[in-house]
């Protein structure tokens, strides 16, 4: 019974809470996010794709969307259509690889849609989006991922998604290219990985706020910054709890 409680008390102020920052948010009370420079340097990447007359890289790993890791792969979705409205207004779409099956016509409708935005004159081109392997042959991808960023002129790479060990592979192309990166998922190995050959990485939580970093509507920033003050309460418990058992220790 007590947990029950808990529960609902939990979500009953979760849920206040919701409400109270998304309507700050619509009346102009802005919301301040914890600062994640790897959202500003995505912001730059077309830019820089457009200054050096090369191309921007966006790899979606392999969580399909009807997984457990779904999430992931609908945040990925949600850079990818920034990246697509910006590089196609500037007239430099960026290229898109995917290695699941129901990720290549989401990055297809994505870029679709940003092509048609723009009124981009070339007109959208099925091969922007490619198909590279299977998740069941992650080294097959990550492969396929290399050989497009060596021969298709790539100045940046940016690897959102479910990735494993291959994204040794992948970075490392990236890093042998040049090419500047920005790589977030939420596989333990991939973010080690990742983190010896840049610093701009987006780790868990951080990956599933790209909503809200990039887009910012108010439901969306409310909901980060709830999470933001669940997590430092959750912290502060776990704290007191540690301090009280260390204090009945010696002096109970």
């Amino acid at each position: 019974m007590d947990a029950f409680v808990l529960t609902v008390g939990t979500v009953i102020i979760v849920a206040v809470l919701l409400l109270l920052f998304t309507r700050a948010q619509q009346r102009g009370r802005l919301i301040a996010l914890r600062p994640l420079p790897a959202y500003n340097i995505l912001h730059d990447q077309i830019g820089q794709a457009v200054e050096s007359g090369s191309q921007l890289h966006l790899t979606l790993g392999q969580a399909g969307l009807t997984s457990v890791a779904s999430p992931t792969s609908i945040a990925s979705l949600t850079i990818l259509d920034t990246l697509a409205k910006d590089g196609c207004a500037n007239g430099t779409p960026p290229l898109v690889t995917v290695g699941e099956g129901t990720l290549l016509p989401a990055a297809q409708d994505s870029l679709l849609h940003a092509y048609n935005e723009a009124q981009f004159t070339s007109g959208f081109q099925a091969g922007a989006a490619q198909f590279i392997a299977a998740e069941t042959d992650p080294f097959a991808y990550a492969a396929g991922v290399t050989s497009v960023i060596h021969h298709a002129r790539v100045s940046n790479n940016v690897a959102v998604g479910r990735f494993g060990a291959e994204m040794a592979l992948i970075a490392s192309a990236a890093e042998r290219a040049s090419a500047a990166q920005v790589i977030g998922t939420d596989d333990p190995i991939a973010m080690a990985l990742a983190r010896a050959v840049t610093d701009n990485v987006l780790i868990g939580e951080e990956l599933l706020a790209a909503g809200a970093y990039l887009q910012g509507s108010a439901s969306q920033l409310a909901s980060v910054r709830v999470q933001d003050l669940l997590r430092l309460l959750i912290a502060l418990i776990i704290l007191g709890i540690a301090f009280y058992q260390l204090f009945t220790a010696f002096f109970g």
